[in-house]
């Protein structure tokens, strides 16, 4: 449940929400972020994972293309 608060919080949901445990449907739309993603084929089915997620406001500075060779994992 912690990876949901975090992911969550970093998108800009509602503090006071979170706070109390509560998820309303209503207040996810226009949330925004950035979501890492791959994609791999395994045993003939293609699969979609989550690889990392952050705030909007950190994409230039999570960017592969800003990153050096030392800092991308």
């Amino acid at each position: 449940m912690w990876k949901l608060n975090w992911f969550l919080r970093d998108f800009g949901y509602d503090a006071e929400l979170l706070g109390r445990d509560e998820v309303d449907e209503r207040q996810l739309v226009g949330l925004q972020g950035v979501v890492k993603i791959s994609h791999i084929v395994f045993n003939g089915a293609s699969l979609l994972g989550l690889d990392g997620f952050a705030p909007a406001g950190r994409w230039e500075e999570l960017s592969p293309a800003n990153l050096d060779n030392s800092q991308v994992a």
